[in-house]
């Protein structure tokens, strides 16, 4: 996965920016996150939401329960409800990030995992447990970029969580690099 900068120094998510876009120059890459609530979303990936974001990435986090919406704010982001069926058309994302938890209770994202598997047009990568189809083995870590590690810590006080321990979140499967 690695795609944010190097712990040594921030070199504006390169990975990230670089990345060729599929649909066209102006189309910006596209990063989807699917997660129980806000907290859950900002505990596991606020670091990569921040430097995707950040990188001109466009991200859409659809949340079970969306709650207080001040910690993805902090990271730049917002949250919507989350639909019964995923319909992008032509504007399908290149990325997913989701919780195994919502795969394993939400019809939706099931199909949104199968499809993206099936057209092989997006890389998916998931926390807290594995899916059947991706490789578990085929971790993933994001390192935070400088500047999302100043506004990780605030934006988990924000979701009534302790501060970080580490400043590398980990995945199964695999994002873009």
């Amino acid at each position: 996965m690695t795609p944010a900068t190097s712990v040594e120094g921030d070199r504006d998510n390169e990975k990230l920016r670089d990345r060729p876009a599929i649909r066209g120059r102006a189309t910006p890459a596209k990063l989807v996150v699917v997660a129980v609530d806000t907290a859950d979303s900002v505990s596991a990936a606020g670091g990569l939401i921040f430097d995707a974001i950040r990188a001109g990435w466009k991200v859409d986090i659809y949340l079970e329960s969306p709650g207080d919406g001040r910690a993805l704010q902090i990271l730049g982001a917002r949250s919507v409800e989350l639909p019964e069926v995923f319909e992008f058309e032509s504007n399908w994302p290149d990325a997913i990030l989701l919780s195994a938890v919502m795969h394993e209770r939400h019809r939706g994202v099931q199909r949104l995992v199968a499809t993206s598997l099936r057209r092989h047009v997006s890389e998916i990568a998931v926390w807290g447990g594995s899916i059947s189809g991706i490789n578990a083995k085929a971790g993933s870590e994001h390192r935070l970029s400088t500047a999302a590690r100043a506004f990780k810590p605030h934006a988990m006080h924000a979701a009534g969580l302790p501060p970080p321990v580490t400043y590398v979140e980990s995945f199964s499967g695999g994002l873009p690099n």
